[in-house]
């Protein structure tokens, strides 16, 4: 399938993982244990969402050069077909997705607050369905790009199979832990160029209670070397307005400061994934890690 992108030539971006159909619910705030509250809009919105499919929508639409493969599964509702239309409409070839006439697409239900926060419930719907042969040519799609982006909205099987094809094979990785809240192997993080945690998933993996690792640099940099002490190698945390921060293999440390959105926050939904689809694109063009950085940074106020 990889040979049907651009003229014959392999993707050099391929994207494994989640996509859903977000329903988005304005309200004013979040409601407590046993509350019911109203929607601020008449309304709900819906969207091309799982962060697989956001990943792969923002890396096409910041590439220049080579294709975007987007791995994952397509239910058998109503809403396959238009999920892959959107997903072909930025430009990602969805050949080698699986589809599953028994299961429901996955869905994703998100509560918009008026600063543009964002809380959501996710349905794995058929996200959660992966074949073995199925994995396997997904590995073998995997070997011939030149990054592959991964999350864990997926069985955690199909990740540590594809990170281990590429490890291989020389292909970087870069694994996105935000997703199910799950452990992460040992030998899976050393098959991964780049682990790249929020603050709370950082604090999750490294055995931190939560806001430990709020406003305090030296924490998070003692957070990120524990899990290099575990198999990781670069560790790239991003930290919402305090920007973000990337322990490399070498030992050093990068800091990217946040770039100011260029209006008022309307949605914070995807911003973390249009971050690592950019620094996966710059790093795919060949630029050092601090122009990485950057084009993440941009990418993230933009979405």
């Amino acid at each position: 399938n990889s040979q049907r992108l651009r003229g014959g030539n392999a993707p050099s971006v391929v994207v494994v993982g989640s996509l859903n159909v977000d329903t988005f619910v304005d309200v004013d705030r979040l409601p407590s244990r046993d509350e019911t509250v109203g929607s601020r809009s008449p309304s709900t919105a819906v969207a091309l969402g799982g962060k697989g499919a956001n990943q792969a929508v923002a890396a096409a639409r910041l590439s220049a050069a080579g294709g975007v493969a987007f791995v994952g599964q397509f239910g058998g509702d109503a809403h396959a077909a238009w999920l892959e239309q959107k997903l072909a409409a930025s430009g990602v070839d969805v050949a080698a997705c699986g589809r599953h006439a028994e299961l429901q697409s996955g869905q994703g239900y998100v509560l918009l607050e008026p600063d543009g926060a964002a809380s959501s419930v996710v349905v794995s719907g058929a996200n959660g369905a992966w074949a073995d042969a199925h994995v396997a040519a997904v590995c073998d799609l995997a070997r011939g790009a030149a990054v592959v982006l991964l999350q864990r909205e997926v069985p955690e099987g199909v990740n540590e199979a594809v990170a281990a094809a590429c490890a291989a094979a020389g292909v970087p990785v870069i694994q996105d832990v935000g997703g199910e809240e799950r452990p992460v192997a040992d030998a899976h993080l050393a098959n991964c160029a780049f682990v790249c945690p929020n603050l709370s998933e950082l604090e999750r993996l490294s055995g931190g209670a939560p806001g430990s690792l709020a406003s305090d640099d030296d924490a998070v940099v003692a957070a990120a070397k524990a899990l290099q002490a575990r198999g990781a190698r670069s560790v790239l945390v991003t930290l919402g307005s305090d920007g973000s921060l990337l322990l490399l293999d070498d030992g050093r440390i990068l800091r990217q400061s946040a770039v100011p959105p260029p209006a008022a926050v309307v949605d914070a939904t995807a911003a973390g994934d249009a971050f690592r689809a950019a620094f996966a694109v710059a790093l795919v063009e060949g630029r050092p890690p601090e122009q990485c950085l950057q084009f993440g940074a941009a990418a993230g106020a933009l979405a």
